[in-house]
């Protein structure tokens, strides 16, 4: 039996590329990371650049495939994603509104920026139907975001190997 990445089954290949997801994007991305990484700030390039290094190891790591080029395949098509919030611009350009115009235009519509934490806690609590909208937005994103990870690199994986 061969032993690497010319082994791995699609199957296989998918369900160790999702779970190399999940340990990069949630379990290796803290607090800081992902509040920093679309900030177009020295800290927030530092940001995204270090997530998608611990991100793009966790994917090399679960699909056993240490190649160079897949690591750095794995980094281009997250780093754009997450750098430049794709995910958010699909949302809101393509479903009409992501969570950014959600957060503005229904929690805080007297604000030109983002809210501050202090912002949120002095603010009007939230009526049942804005909790709900804001649920299934914050569902509908991570949902997008993911798939645009995922597919991506899916398909990266099957134009390479």
């Amino acid at each position: 039996m061969i032993f690497g990445k010319n082994s791995i089954i699609k199957n296989q290949m998918f369900e160790r590329l999702i779970l190399g997801h999940l340990l990069g994007d949630y379990l290796l991305q803290n607090e800081w990371m992902a509040m920093n990484k679309s900030k177009n700030t020295w800290n927030g390039w530092f940001a995204a650049l270090l997530h998608c290094v611990l991100y793009s190891w966790a994917v090399c790591l679960f699909m056993w495939n240490f190649d160079w080029y897949w690591y750095v395949v794995v980094f281009l098509t997250h780093f754009p994603i997450d750098k430049f919030a794709l995910a958010e611009k699909y949302m809101h350009y393509i479903k009409g509104k992501g969570m950014k115009d959600y957060v503005m235009k229904d929690i805080v519509p007297s604000m030109k920026s983002m809210p501050t934490k202090r912002d949120m806690d002095a603010r009007a609590p939230l009526n049942r139907y804005d909790m709900l909208e804001g649920g299934f937005t914050s569902i509908v994103y991570t949902v997008t975001d993911n798939s645009l990870h995922i597919i991506l690199m899916y398909l990266a994986y099957q134009i390479i190997y």
